[in-house]
């Protein structure tokens, strides 16, 4: 997979934050599996305060079911990314 090394804003995503989008970027959701883990298709990829910053980045919010998803803006750090027609 291509490397995520995006820029938001100012800030350069951390390593564990480019792991985290490389997934969600891709229509993956994330969940709360235990305590403050967070994991994607049954992997442990990261904390609780991980997504938050991301979150405060604009890159992924939560849905109805509590689940983490990508943003517009995080769709589109998705290898390949094509912008839609309005």
């Amino acid at each position: 997979m291509p490397n995520v090394k995006q820029k938001s804003g100012n800030k350069q995503l951390t390593p564990v934050q480019q792991e985290v989008m490389r997934w969600l970027s891709q229509k993956w959701s994330a969940r709360i599996s235990a305590g403050a883990a967070v994991e994607i298709n049954g992997k442990r990829v990261c904390n609780l305060s991980t997504m938050k910053a991301l979150a405060k980045l604009g890159l992924v919010e939560q849905d109805d079911t509590s689940c983490w998803v990508a943003t517009t803006e995080g769709l589109k750090l998705c290898p390949g990314y094509l912008a839609e027609d309005d």
